[in-house]
């Protein structure tokens, strides 16, 4: 399934879910925006809103393991049962049945535990590394948590964590909460094993509050499900009655750990071991970002990732229907287009829509123009900004992939703090023989300062060389910030080689949606080595996996397990 589709049934369920969260908490001025909480029109008339803000889907993260059964064993056809499983498999959950799943990667209580963080730190601007203490698993175990199985590729449902830092507190005291994130699938079929759709990490700072609070919670509603498009539309499954409020990074029935702004001069660090390895790349919200990878003596993975905080702006805002801004109505063209998708929110007339939420726009180029109107809207001034410290894996995108197969392990690291992102790798421009990155944000912060971008790309060097057809001589780069206007914009930026990484920087270019440009050189040590300073012709193919189609480019590109060539 895509990620927009996921993204939107993900937002579709989740602002329900707020909108009758017996939790109230109100989004005021003052409030922090690591705080912020979807909510709709506060005088109820019909109105046309928008919400980009990416935090939504790492914080209230939960346990859940569910499986489905369906007339004929199809994914494209709609669930005859759903089942969930605190064990698998088990006389009710069995290998022949479709599974989607939501885990956590653990605190290690050991070095010798699989799937878990192995250690967490943060150097401050004294430059020390302090170590984090591990307090508790919170949520911990729930009603839905599960025991996984190795052989199957499923890890355990886990738990994400609380650590104490007393050497390096946040505004409200020296707690953080440390959540990794799994979300998974497995075919119909007893011969299939379970498979990563989804990596999340990320650090928030927190202090507790007790109280009464909805909790997230897999949604077993026949009817509620069939309603959203059947198996293949359920990757999230939330019950839209059990949400806790965003102002929560995590929450229990009684207490919530409530999120504050992260310290930006402490760079955190995130080490995890892995027994069900990532590859291929990561998104992150970070900024002077490194990472290292090994491996433990057990075989599995070992990933550290590095990096400082960053403010990213949140863009939040409803319009009355008679009064839309002309950015807003130009783009649409009609209010039918407007209010035809997104997430419904009911007015004084209670179980009828009169108001609009657009919470799909996808991370994706095609969705830049919608981003695009909406900050005109706005004024080009962002509501509200939060810190963020988090990574995620994405998809390959539009590179070669026969480097990806030969790496055949993490390949490199994509940050920003951007507004609106491509939730993929830099495209390979053939033309220009540059690895070019789309990003978009309004242009002033809500002081009215200007917004100042960032954006890092590590890279694996022995990847750059491959994907250039380079030598192991060193490599040189220009990095380029190109205006939506196609003016040049100065920015400082900062290239360097180390332990098997490539890492570029550039910083303090400025908005609406600029390209920025990388483009890597060599200088060839031999004639010999001048056949290799430009990648072989690629070719580009497009797989078909049920509903779900995937383009794949390479010399001799092949469709990834499960697909098959399209005709």
């Amino acid at each position: 399934m895509k990620e927009a589709t996921v993204k939107k049934i993900l937002t579709l369920l989740a602002g329900f879910a707020v909108l009758f969260s017996s939790a109230s908490y109100v989004y005021a001025e003052g409030t922090p925006g690591e705080q912020f909480v979807i909510q709709g029109p506060a005088d109820g008339l019909p109105s046309a809103g928008v919400v980009i803000e990416d935090s939504q889907f790492i914080k209230n993260h939960f346990a859940t393991l569910q499986a489905f059964t369906s007339a004929n064993s199809l994914r494209n056809e709609k669930p005859t049962a759903i089942i969930n499983c605190t064990s698998y498999p088990s006389s009710t959950c069995t290998p022949d049945m479709f599974y989607n799943y939501k885990a956590f990667i653990g605190n290690c209580a050991s070095a010798s535990d699989h799937n878990c963080v192995l250690e967490v730190n943060g150097v401050g601007p004294d430059g020390a590394s302090h170590k984090a203490e591990f307090v508790e698993d919170f949520p911990g175990k729930t009603e839905y948590s599960f025991v996984g199985d190795p052989q199957a590729n499923l890890p355990n449902s886990s738990s994400s964590f609380i650590v104490r830092i007393p050497s390096l507190p946040h505004s409200h005291g020296d707690l953080y909460l440390v959540t990794v994130n799994l979300d998974g699938s497995k075919e119909f079929g007893s011969d299939q094993k379970f498979q990563i759709n989804d990596f999340r990490a990320g650090i928030f700072a927190v202090s507790f509050i007790d109280g009464q609070y909805s909790i997230p919670h897999p949604n077993s509603d026949l009817a509620f499900v069939n309603g959203v498009g059947g198996i293949s539309n359920t990757r999230i499954p939330f019950d839209n009655n059990k949400r806790a409020p965003a102002s929560c990074a995590q929450s229990t029935s009684t207490r919530c750990a409530l999120a504050w702004p992260l310290p930006t001069d402490v760079s955190f660090t995130v080490k995890l071991k892995l027994q069900t390895k990532i590859t291929g790349w990561i998104h992150g919200r970070l900024t002077d970002v490194s990472a290292q990878i090994s491996s433990a003596a057990d075989g599995d993975q070992l990933i550290s990732v590095t990096g400082k905080p960053v403010v990213v702006p949140t863009v939040f805002q409803w319009f009355h229907l008679d009064a839309l801004p002309k950015s807003v109505s130009d783009f649409y063209g009609s209010t039918s287009n407007l209010m035809g998708s997104g997430t419904g929110f009911a007015g004084d007339n209670f179980g009828k829509t009169t108001s609009m939420l657009k919470d799909y726009i996808s991370y994706t180029k095609q969705s830049f123009p919608e981003a695009i109107a909406w900050y005109s809207a706005i004024g080009d001034k962002a509501n509200s900004t939060s810190t963020a410290w988090s990574f995620r894996t994405i998809e390959s995108g539009n590179l070669p992939n026969q480097c990806n197969a030969n790496i055949g392990q993490l390949t490199g690291i994509v940050t920003t703090n951007s507004n609106m992102f491509v939730a993929m790798p830099p495209d390979f421009n053939r033309v220009d023989q540059s690895l070019d990155y789309k990003v978009s944000s309004p242009h002033f912060l809500p002081d009215g300062s200007v917004f100042k971008g960032t954006y890092n790309l590590v890279m694996r060097s022995d990847y750059a060389r491959c994907l250039y057809g380079f030598t192991s001589a060193p490599i040189s780069a220009s990095v380029s910030i190109l205006s939506a206007d196609g003016t040049s914009q100065v920015a400082t930026t900062v290239l360097g080689e180390r332990d098997g990484w490539l890492y570029l920087s550039a910083n303090n270019f400025t908005f609406s949606s600029p390209t920025v440009k990388v483009k890597l050189t060599q200088e060839p040590s031999s004639k010999a080595d001048s056949s290799k300073s430009s990648p072989s012709a690629l070719n580009t193919i497009t797989c078909v996996k049920g509903k779900t189609l995937k383009k794949v480019t390479a010399v001799n590109p092949k469709c990834p397990a499960g697909y098959k060539k399209k005709a």
